[in-house]
């Protein structure tokens, strides 16, 4: 397909013609799928990856700067998409590490005892966060938001909300090493 071809397919879609959509994503979809699938090894991770590199393209499509050339954009999107699934992914294997199932089921008193003081001082060090330390966290920790989410929710720039998460798990940290002395 050729430069023009495309960028008339671009302009279609940013003025909401959906149907031009498919045709733009097909130029690249051999592509995209195989950089996908390279970042994440597993091919289900890979076509929900893609899926929302699909979405995330179509959603961001009148934000696109014709100064840049689309496939670099395509990309640079599939890229923060996987990178963001893979920190949620890492930090999920986190929590699922401090707190596995088997733990949750047994019968063992001592498990529980320490899982539930852990949830406790953890609540305790997130109740002594800034409201904008606590509200990056929590949205960061349990809803799973990438950060640039976070920054359009909170209307503040994502290297504000960067410092936010940086200070609440620095004081999370020193909370709980003084409650662990």
């Amino acid at each position: 397909m050729s430069t023009t071809q495309e960028q008339g397919l671009i302009e279609k879609c940013r003025s909401g013609d959906s149907a031009a959509f498919g045709p733009l994503i097909q130029i690249y979809r051999r592509q995209l799928f195989s950089y996908l699938f390279r970042l994440s090894g597993e091919r289900t991770q890979t076509e929900d990856l893609f899926q929302e590199t699909l979405i995330k393209t179509w959603k961001g499509i009148k934000k696109y700067n014709e100064q840049q050339k689309f496939s670099s954009w395509l990309f640079a999107i599939a890229h923060n998409t996987a990178m963001d699934n893979l920190r949620k992914r890492k930090r999920d294997e986190a929590i699922a590490h401090i707190e596995p199932d088997e733990l949750k089921s047994e019968s063992n008193p001592h498990h529980e005892f320490v899982r539930k003081e852990n949830k406790l001082m953890l609540e305790k060090a997130v109740r002594n966060l800034s409201s904008k330390q606590k509200e990056v966290f929590l949205l960061r920790i349990y809803s799973g938001m990438s950060f640039k989410e976070i920054s359009e929710i909170t209307s503040e720039s994502i290297n504000t909300v960067l410092s936010h998460m940086n200070y609440s798990v620095k004081k999370i940290k020193r909370i709980l090493g003084k409650e662990n002395e």
